[in-house]
């Protein structure tokens, strides 16, 4: 099937499922909607750490001073809670026959793959190039986690599938 003709049929199942919904009946199919997905996670550990330093460095510096405040303490807590919040929050790749995604400040981005110019990959890190923008994104081994061997060897099938150029480079 052309690509059109997958996007008209997935636009009228969505739109199916949403009336037999409001009547109760079972909708045709859930895999419909949802295209299957490769899913690669990493963990943050670079920004929570620094997080988690800041708070201990406020305690510490707290102790010194005799008097302190209820608020300062509510601040220690703070910047210790954001670190193990993004710590647990863990951060991911998703890639699908011809669309990627990922988390970026909260947010869920999807990029199909007629807005991909270029994936290239390093030793440690792979970047994604954007057409017609300044936009990149970056997905490294230092600082997610990620499991860059198995992320580049699906991305170089997504890129064989799609016909966008792929890139190794030795470091």
């Amino acid at each position: 099937m052309s690509r059109k003709w997958e996007r008209m049929v997935e636009k009228n199942s969505k739109q199916l499922n949403q009336r037999r919904k409001k009547t109760g009946a079972q909708p045709i199919s859930a895999a419909a909607d949802q295209e299957q997905m490769d899913v690669f996670k990493g963990r943050s550990w670079f920004l929570p750490a620094l997080l988690v330093a800041c708070s201990l460095f406020f305690a510490v510096v707290s102790s010194t001073l005799a008097e302190t405040q209820s608020f300062y303490w509510i601040t220690v807590l703070g910047y210790l809670v954001l670190g193990v919040m993004y710590f647990l929050r863990r951060p991911y790749v998703k890639v699908g026959r011809n669309k990627l995604s990922t988390r970026r400040l909260g947010i869920e981005k999807f990029f199909g793959a007629d807005e991909i110019e270029q994936i290239s990959v390093q030793r440690g890190s792979i970047a994604i190039q954007m057409k017609g923008k300044k936009t990149r994104w970056v997905l490294s081994k230092f600082q997610s986690l990620y499991d860059i061997p198995a992320l580049s060897a699906r991305l170089k099938k997504f890129a064989e599938t799609n016909g966008i150029s792929y890139k190794e480079e030795s470091a």
